[in-house]
């Protein structure tokens, strides 16, 4: 057993070791990447934003889409009933812009694909001719002001097949579930850069009409329950890039309790498994020993430390070295995910730059909690193994809604 947690302990130091580097150079990268712009490319777009009920603040979001410094874009709200709760509240807000111009769709539902995908697919068909580039976001994110023009922008490039932002989840209360939420979400934020291995996201991507077109996008869609995992695959597939822009990097604002914690984040591996299956595959292969070798060490300390203070007097001496070295071990483990996790937040404050106060304030949650967003995360891997509870996904391209009554 000592040896098996040698290999262990010497895996996860490594690991922790190149997760340190990884992060100066990904604070590095993103100076370097904000301190030069994309040639400005401005065409007439087709903002796409579906809802589903009243999420937090959906009058702010819903505006701050409106609210672009955009020269010309449209956006198309659409939801699968008419009797949506959203609806009113973002009729009343259009009212409010009438210079923007905005439609509003109903796409009903189908049990051949997510509910989400099939108000995408039925919204396509409502886009102004004149559009040139479909961008895709969602009703609980709120881009700043300059996000359409930064996403849209590096797609003058015609090699490109999608630009993309991702998300940062602000909690508003903070109770612990929700800052255990948002320190998740942040170790996949830092994994979109400069290379080939990027995924789209769907609350902040763009595609020019014509690559959705000849990408057969719509038919990666046709029976999928995950718009972005399917529109990676469909890039992947043409051989096309996903570029990451750090701009568009935006705010998601909420609570959730540990329900919510649980079954959303235990939704994002399993459609990782879906539709990205070495993705998960190495998710288990990072995860799975740092979790055992964590736990089984904080175990070790804790027992041998109860075993020095019963012990004999005269054994006490060696059993509190043995103890101290073992806890200069598990110490040193956790130092690299707290030096981890500063170099996140400041990468993130980088981009956010007007958000530091609102990310310092949870500076525990980002520094402190990583063996417990790993057990989160292992947790979300052993559980994924099943099939969702309301959404019977039997492959990548074959999906069957069980909707509740």
């Amino acid at each position: 057993m000592n040896s098996f947690f040698a290999i262990l302990v010497v895996f996860i130091l490594l690991q922790g070791l190149i997760g340190v580097i990884d992060g100066i150079c990904y604070y590095r990268y993103i100076g370097a990447h904000l301190k030069c712009r994309f040639e400005s490319w401005t065409p007439f777009v087709s903002v796409f934003l579906p809802c589903k009920g009243l999420d937090h603040e959906l009058e702010e979001n819903a505006a701050s889409v409106l609210d672009q410094d955009y020269p010309d874009y449209e956006v198309i709200f659409v939801t699968a009933s008419p009797e949506d709760l959203a609806v009113p509240l973002l009729r009343s807000l259009v009212e409010k812009l009438p210079a923007r111009r905005t439609k509003f769709v109903t796409a009903g539902v189908c049990d051949q694909r997510g509910e989400k995908v099939n108000n995408l697919i039925q919204a396509i068909g409502h886009a102004d001719t004149r559009s040139q580039v479909f961008v895709f976001t969602d009703s609980d994110s709120r881009p700043p002001s300059s996000w359409l023009k930064d996403l849209t922008s590096p797609l003058r490039n015609e090699q490109l097949g999608v630009s993309t932002g991702y998300r940062w989840l602000f909690p508003t209360r903070g109770n612990f579930a929700s800052v255990l939420r948002s320190a998740w979400n942040g170790s996949i934020a830092t994994l979109l850069g400069d290379h080939d291995h990027n995924f789209a996201w769907g609350d902040s991507m763009a595609i020019r009409r014509a690559t959705f077109e000849q990408g057969r996008v719509l038919a990666y869609w046709k029976n999928s329950i995950s718009d972005d995992y399917s529109l990676t695959r469909a890039m992947k597939d043409a051989k096309l890039k996903i570029h990451y822009e750090p701009r568009c990097l935006i705010a998601s604002h909420g609570d959730c309790g540990w329900h919510e914690l649980l079954e959303w984040s235990t939704r994002q591996i399993l459609l990782t498994k879906i539709y990205s299956r070495r993705l998960w595959q190495l998710a288990f292969a990072s995860q799975l020993p740092f979790l055992i070798g964590w736990w089984w060490g904080a175990g070790q300390v804790a027992f041998s430390a109860w075993r020095t203070f019963t012990a004999e007097s005269t054994r006490q001496p060696m059993m509190a070295a043995q103890v101290r070295r073992l806890g200069v071990i598990m110490g040193v483990i956790y130092l690299l995910g707290v030096i981890r996790g500063f170099l996140r937040m400041q990468t993130i404050k980088l981009v956010r730059a007007g958000d530091g106060a609102a990310i310092n304030r949870f500076w525990w949650g980002y520094l402190l909690l990583a063996p417990l967003v790993s057990t989160l995360t292992a947790y979300n891997l052993i559980s994924s193994m099943l099939t969702s509870r309301l959404d019977e996904i039997r492959s990548a391209s074959e999906v069957r809604v069980i909707r509740s009554q």
